[in-house]
């Protein structure tokens, strides 16, 4: 008995209509019919009753079903790992993000691997708010395996560290800032950063390092004038340890201060009464893959190598 009359078997045991059968295995229908027939002869039985109106499977052709299905696959799932052990590939791969980035992309991106290799599974998980600015706490905490994150400054440099690698740019997206619906700068088009030098922004964390810190929300801008921040950071303001994107909304919403963030935030988190202004003199956020530098293997790669072909092809196709 060979593999590709089980896979015939399966396929019209499933489709019960010899045409739909020959149409999903891509051969002909009497293809399909001399299979089964050929199958059959060896087995020494009918499996399916055939009339000018139906195809019904015999109890001999149930019962074979039952035993033909459960070694098919479990021969599917041995080529799968050997494949994957030959490649290198992991079995399953935990990618945690932020909701900012938009579950659209992260799932399109996710998808594009997974069938790519499919032996590999791929865990979601949302990353806590506090890992926005600076990942490597959860990668080397081994909360999770790679980390979709922005980085600031038009690149993935601001990310870099000795333990934390830095894969390829998926996505760019403009800077702006989140000011409550009535707020002055909502009658402008865009505002450079001494616009902002005005108001007061969102500490948007004090126990960051600052490199990190300041790339994502600047200390002074361009001319030289001191960007006012307060004093308390999100945690404080808001006394809560494990933050969610909310969070830092509302305390916009309440006319707490300003927040320095992507310009597709609202498209992707929607908050009634809140705005987004585009700011000018700003780099704009990338979206990165990152992991520890010490847990690299060849399923890392390849995440990072198919998510780029998957951003680039959406790019594509959003801008002919």
């Amino acid at each position: 008995m060979e593999l590709r009359e089980v896979e015939v078997f399966l396929a019209l045991a499933e489709e019960l209509h010899f045409g739909r059968a020959a149409t999903r295995l891509r051969v002909t229908q009497g293809r399909v019919s001399q299979t089964i027939r050929s199958l059959e002869s060896e087995i020494g039985g009918t499996l399916f009753e055939r009339s000018n109106r139906q195809v019904s499977l015999t109890p001999l052709g149930a019962r074979f079903l039952v035993g033909a299905q459960r070694g098919y696959d479990e021969l599917q799932r041995a080529l799968r790992e050997s494949r994957a052990a030959a490649r290198d590939i992991t079995s399953q791969l935990r990618v945690g993000y932020l909701p900012s980035m938009g579950n659209d992309v992260v799932t399109g991106l996710v998808a594009a691997f997974e069938r790519r290799y499919p032996e590999c599974h791929v865990y979601l998980n949302t990353l806590h708010l506090r890992h926005r600015l600076d990942p490597e706490p959860a990668l080397l905490a081994g909360e999770t395996d790679i980390a979709l994150c922005w980085s600031p400054g038009g690149d993935g440099t601001a990310l870099e560290t000795p333990r934390v690698v830095v894969g390829p740019v998926l996505q760019e997206v403009p800077r702006a800032v989140l000011v409550p619906g009535d707020h002055p700068l909502t009658a402008h088009r865009s505002v450079s950063l001494d616009d902002l030098a005005d108001y007061v922004l969102i500490n948007p964390g004090n126990n960051v390092p600052a490199h990190h810190r300041d790339r994502w929300t600047p200390q002074t801008t361009p001319s030289g004038r001191q960007l006012r921040h307060t004093v308390d950071d999100i945690v404080g303001m808001t006394h809560r340890a494990e933050l969610s994107a909310d969070d830092v909304l509302t305390l916009v919403a309440r006319g707490h201060g300003l927040h320095l963030t992507v310009a597709t935030l609202l498209e992707h988190i929607p908050f009634r009464g809140l705005a987004l202004v585009p700011i000018s003199d700003l780099p704009p956020m990338v979206l990165v893959p990152v992991w520890a530098a010490g847990a690299e293997n060849a399923t890392y790669r390849a995440f990072a190598n198919t998510a780029a072909e998957a951003a680039k092809a959406l790019r594509d196709k959003r801008n002919p």
